[in-house]
C-alpha cells in the first residue's frame, strides 16, 4: 500500500473515531445532565468520604491529646470564590492535561488521544471559541483570546524581523497577573496568553523567541551552566534610587506601609510620579537579556558598580508596566507563577497554530486555522497533544531550551523532535525518582506477581556523571546534581577516581551517563559516613590535596553507553551491562549493593543490613515489567523505605523557612522556632504547613541565626500565604530547603499548606470542602537536615502534601 493510501485510510479512520467518540460523548453528557441524575448519590458519597477524614481525625486526636501542647490558635475559615468564565471560553473547569500524565504514556494510540479530545480534558477545550469570538476583530487581535492571529496584534507596535521592544513580555506578564489578582487565573487563560505570546515572537521575529523564555521562567541559560545574574537588593535599590530620584528609605517605605508589594510595585510607583523630559528609546527583548547575561558575567571590585549601571539604564529606559517585570527578574522572582511545565506546554500549542517560516522556501503561517482548507479542530487538538508530550519528554532527556526552541523553530513534528532531542552526554537528564513507602508489606501489594530488586539507600547526594569525547578527541567528565547542577568543581576526587577506572577497564568506553550516589566514605574503616560530613563541603574549587571528606560514588543505573541510550531498557539490562562494562575501585567507586528478592522475610533480613550498613534503607525497583528509566518521573516503579518511615509518615518533607520567632530560656538571643512552608508551583506561592522547634543543635541556632541576618526582610512576601495569627517575629526571604520529619498531618484552622491547591483529582475536592477552607498541618515536626542540593521552587509542593495526608487513610497501603 502506498504511503498516501495508507495515510487517507488512517485519516478515515480517524474521523469515524472521532464521530463515535463525539456521539458517545453527546450521550454521556445528556445523562449527566438529567434532572434526575446524581441528586442523591454525589453528595451520599461526598459526605460518607467527609465523615470518613472527620473520623480517621479524630481518633488521632484522641490518641494525642493528652500529650500535644498548644501550639497555634484557631483562625476564622474561609471561603474560596467561585471563577467566573469569559465568553470566549468553554467548558472552563476542565483540567489541561498534566505533565505527569503526559510523559506517562506519549505513545498513546490515536483512540485514546481522541477520547481526550471529545471529552473536552485536552487542548480541545482550551482553544475552542464561538463563531463569534472566531470572527471578531476585538478577538482575533486580543492576545488573551483563544481566537488570536498574531498577524493582526495591535496594541503594541511591532516590525517584522525587528528586535521586539520587551514592552510585549511585559504586556503578557501584566495580563497573567491580572488574572491572578482577579481570582480568574485559571491555568487555561495562563496557556492562552503563553501560547499567543510565543505565537506573536514566532510570526515577527523568531530568533528573540530563546530569550523570552529565558526571562518568563527567570534564567539566562540552563541550569547546568550555573549562570545567575547574581545582584542583591541592596544593589537594586541604589539603582532605584538614582533612577528616580529618590531616597532608598522612601522607596522601603513604599513597602512596608502597604503602598506596594515588593520592589517591583515600588519600582512602577516611582516611576509613576517621575518627571520624563524626554522619551528614551524603547527597551528591547534581547537588549534586557543581553544587558543581564553581562551582568551574570561581570567579577571584580568594580562589579557592583558594573550591575547597578545596567540596572540604571534599562530602569531609565522602562515605560509602563515594564519596570516591575525587570527588578522582579532582577530579583528571581516574576510572581505570576508561569511554571516550566505551562512553558513547554505553551510552545507546543503556538507552533501548532502558527508554523514557523522555513526561510524563503515557506512564510510563517500565523494561524493555521484560516488556512484553506482548514484543518478540522479535533486534529488540531490531536496534533497539539502530540507535540506537547513530545515537547515534554524532549525537555526531560534533555533540559535545554536552546536545543528545544532551535528545533521547533525549524520546523520538527512529534517525531521529529524526539529523535532530535534525545538523551546527550554533557546535558542532565532530569533524574528518575521514587514514591515513599511505609511498611513491607506495601512494598509486596504494589509489586504483585512482579520481578523486583533491592538497593540500599545511600545517605548522600544524587550524582548524575557523564562522559564523553570532544570533536578534539579530549575526554570530558562532569558531575551533575539532581537539580542539573554542575558539580564537577564540588567533586574533583570523583572525577578522578573516573579517570582511573576508565584506565583499567577491559574495553575503552567512549561516552557514558551513570546515574549514582555520592557518599562521605571512611577509607579506613570501609564504612559509610553521616550525611552531614559531605554537606560540609564546599560547593566550588575544591582542590584535591585539601579534602578532608572523602567521598565513595555508588552507581545503580546507566542511562547512556557508547552512542547509545538506555532509557527505554529495563532495569535488568541496565544493571548487567553497568557491572559488565564498568569495575569498581575499592573505596572510590562500588556498585550499589542489591539483592533479588520476593519475600517479606527477605527484604526485612536486607533492610536491616543496609541500616547497619549506616544507609538510609532500601531503594525498590522493578526489573523488566515497567521498568524503563523515566525522567523527571516520580514513579510507582520505584519505592523508597526509609529507617524513619517505619515510625512515622511515609515520607519527610522538604520545606522552606519563610519567618522566625526569637527564643525564650537558654534560647535568648537566637531564633528558637522557625515558620516553614510548602511551595504551590502552580500559584508560585510559599504556603505555611508549620512551626518546627525541635531538632535543632545549639550550634545550629546560633549559626542560622547569624545567617538569616541578612535574609530577614521588612514585611511578609506578597507570595506568603499565611493567616493573620500566624505571625513571625520576623519574615525571612527563601532561601534554604530543611528536610523535616513529623508523626503525622492533620486538617487545620491555621496553615494554609493546601488549601489553595490546585485540586486534580475527585478525593482531594471532597477532602478541601470536608475541611471548611482549612489546610493541612504537620504534627510534632523535627528539624533533620538542611537540603543544600535543593532550591526553595524545589521544596515539597501542596500537592504533594494533600497526597501524603490522603495516603495516611488509605487501606491497602498505597493510597491509590
Amino acid at each position: 500500500m502506498s504511503s498516501s493510501s495508507s495515510s487517507s485510510s488512517s485519516t478515515e479512520n480517524m474521523s469515524s473515531a472521532v464521530n463515535a467518540f463525539s456521539m458517545m460523548m453527546s450521550g454521556a453528557k445528556r445523562a449527566a445532565n438529567s434532572p434526575n441524575k446524581g441528586k442523591e448519590e454525589e453528595p451520599v458519597e461526598k459526605k460518607r468520604k467527609i465523615e470518613k477524614v472527620e473520623e480517621k481525625q479524630d481518633m488521632q486526636d484522641d490518641q494525642v491529646d493528652d500529650k500535644q501542647p498548644p501550639v497555634d490558635e484557631p483562625v476564622e475559615e474561609k471561603n474560596s470564590d467561585n471563577e467566573e468564565v469569559d465568553d470566549d471560553y468553554e467548558d472552563d473547569d476542565d483540567e489541561a492535561i498534566p505533565l505527569a500524565e503526559a510523559l506517562k504514556q506519549p505513545g498513546k494510540s490515536d483512540a485514546e488521544k481522541l477520547a481526550q479530545i471529545a471529552k473536552g480534558t485536552g487542548p480541545s477545550s482550551i482553544w475552542k471559541v464561538s463563531g463569534a469570538a472566531a470572527k471578531s476583530p476585538t478577538a482575533i487581535s486580543d492576545i488573551t483570546s483563544p481566537a488570536f492571529d498574531p498577524s493582526k496584534f495591535s496594541q503594541i507596535k511591532l516590525t517584522p524581523s525587528k528586535n521586539l521592544p520587551y514592552a510585549l513580555l511585559a504586556l503578557a506578564l501584566q495580563k497573567i497577573e491580572d488574572l491572578k489578582n482577579s481570582g480568574q487565573g485559571s491555568k487555561k487563560k495562563v496557556l492562552v496568553i503563553l501560547a499567543n505570546l510565543f505565537r506573536t515572537i514566532i510570526y515577527h521575529n523568531p530568533s528573540e523567541l530563546i530569550h523570552a523564555v529565558y526571562l518568563l521562567i527567570n534564567k539566562l541559560r540552563p541550569d547546568y551552566e550555573n549562570v545567575e545574574v547574581g545582584v542583591g537588593d541592596h544593589v537594586i535599590l541604589k539603582a532605584m534610587a538614582q533612577v528616580y530620584g529618590r531616597s532608598e528609605k522612601h522607596i522601603t517605605a513604599d513597602i512596608s506601609n502597604g503602598n506596594a508589594a515588593d520592589l517591583g510595585e515600588a519600582a512602577l510607583l516611582s516611576r509613576v510620579n517621575q518627571p520624563m523630559l524626554f522619551a528614551p528609546p524603547p527597551l528591547t527583548l534581547s537588549k534586557l537579556y543581553k544587558e543581564l547575561l553581562v551582568m551574570s558575567q561581570a567579577r571584580g571590585k568594580d562589579s557592583q558598580k558594573l550591575r547597578k549601571d545596567i540596572i540604571t539604564k534599562c530602569l531609565v529606559a522602562a515605560k509602563g508596566e515594564e519596570a516591575k517585570y525587570i527588578v522582579r527578574t532582577l530579583q528571581g522572582r516574576l510572581r505570576v507563577g508561569i511554571l516550566s511545565a505551562t512553558i513547554l506546554q505553551a510552545l507546543a500549542y503556538a507552533f501548532v497554530l502558527t508554523e514557523p517560516a522555513k526561510g524563503k522556501e515557506k512564510e510563517c503561517i500565523p494561524d493555521i486555522r484560516k488556512e484553506k482548507p482548514a484543518p478540522s479542530a479535533d486534529k488540531i487538538a490531536l496534533k497539539m497533544i502530540e507535540l506537547e508530550a513530545a515537547t515534554k519528554q524532549a525537555f526531560c532527556e534533555v533540559p535545554s531550551y536552546d536545543k528545544l526552541v532551535d528545533c521547533l523553530l525549524s520546523g520538527a513534528d512529534a517525531a521529529e523532535l524526539s529523535k532530535a532531542c534525545s538523551v546527550t552526554p554533557g546535558i542532565p537528564v532530569k533524574p528518575m525518582l521514587a514514591k515513599p513507602t511505609k511498611s513491607i508489606t506495601e512494598v509486596l501489594d504494589r509489586f504483585k506477581n512482579i520481578k523486583f530488586t533491592a538497593e540500599y539507600k545511600y545517605d548522600g547526594e544524587r550524582a548524575q556523571v557523564h562522559l564523553w569525547t570532544t570533536e578534539a578527541g579530549k575526554r570530558e567528565i562532569r558531575v551533575y546534581s539532581r537539580n542539573s547542577e554542575d558539580l564537577t568543581e564540588k567533586y574533583p576526587d570523583v572525577v578522578d577516581a573516573i579517570e582511573e577506572m576508565i584506565s583499567v577497564i577491559d574495553k575503552p568506553i567512549k561516552s557514558m551517563i551513570i546515574d549514582s550516589e555520592a557518599v562521605a566514605f571512611d577509607r579506613e574503616k570501609h564504612k559509610v559516613l553521616p550525611f552531614q560530613l559531605l554537606s560540609s563541603r564546599p560547593r566550588k574549587n575544591v582542590v584535591m590535596s585539601e579534602i578532608k571528606v572523602q567521598v565513595c560514588l555508588f552507581p545503580f543505573d546507566l542511562i547512556y553507553l557508547d552512542g547509545e541510550s538506555m532509557i527505554t531498557k529495563n532495569l535488568d539490562t541496565r544493571r548487567k551491562v553497568l557491572r559488565r562494562r564498568l569495575k569498581e575501585i575499592p573505596d572510590r567507586i562500588q556498585f550499589a549493593t542489591a539483592r533479588d528478592m520476593d519475600s517479606e522475610e527477605e527484604i526485612q533480613a536486607f533492610f536491616t543490613e543496609s541500616v547497619e550498613a549506616s544507609c538510609e534503607g532500601l531503594m525498590l525497583k522493578t526489573l523488566f515489567e515497567n521498568a524503563t528509566y523515566e525522567p523527571s518521573k516520580r514513579s510507582l516503579n520505584w519505592l523508597k523505605l526509609k529507617k524513619d518511615y517505619l515510625s512515622g509518615m511515609a515520607d519527610s518533607l522538604d520545606l522552606v523557612p519563610i519567618g522566625a520567632f526569637y527564643g525564650k530560656g537558654k534560647r535568648t538571643g537566637v531564633y528558637g522556632t522557625y515558620l516553614l512552608a510548602v511551595y504551590d508551583p502552580n500559584e508560585g506561592e510559599y504556603q505555611s504547613c508549620c512551626k518546627v522547634a525541635t531538632g535543632f543543635t545549639d550550634e545550629f541556632l546560633d549559626k542560622h541565626y547569624d545567617h538569616h541576618k541578612d535574609n530577614v526582610i521588612p514585611r511578609k512576601r506578597a507570595d506568603y500565604v499565611v493567616t493573620d495569627k500566624m505571625t513571625p517575629d520576623v519574615w525571612l526571604d527563601a532561601t534554604q530547603v530543611w528536610e523535616i520529619q513529623c508523626a503525622d498531618l492533620s486538617i487545620s484552622p491555621v496553615h494554609t499548606g493546601v488549601e489553595y491547591v490546585t485540586i486534580l483529582v475527585l478525593s482531594a475536592s471532597n477532602l478541601i470542602d470536608g475541611a471548611g477552607g482549612k489546610g493541612v498541618g504537620l504534627r510534632f515536626p523535627r528539624f533533620i537536615r538542611t537540603r543544600d542540593d535543593k532550591k526553595p521552587e524545589d521544596a515539597t509542593t501542596s500537592e504533594q502534601l494533600l497526597q501524603m495526608y490522603e495516603q495516611q487513610f488509605a487501606k491497602g497501603g498505597s493510597g491509590e
